[in-house]
């Protein structure tokens, strides 16, 4: 969000995007699974995916 003005986005453009993103990544580990990614590759791609920012983004999309 904070950088949403540099690439000319209102905030409520800023928040669909992010809830979009949200979604799209709510369930990536078990989409990693499906595509064969080992529990160890997954934990290795987890800081990625699992943070605060993304949190908030499905929050966004769950609103």
């Amino acid at each position: 969000m904070s950088v949403a003005a540099y690439f000319e986005l209102n905030e409520s453009e800023a928040k669909q995007i992010a809830a979009q993103v949200g979604a799209a990544v709510a369930n990536w580990r078990a989409r990693a699974a499906e595509l064969g990614l080992s529990r160890t590759e997954i934990n290795r791609m987890a800081s990625a995916f699992e943070h605060d920012d993304l949190d908030e983004a499905r929050a966004l999309a769950a609103a």
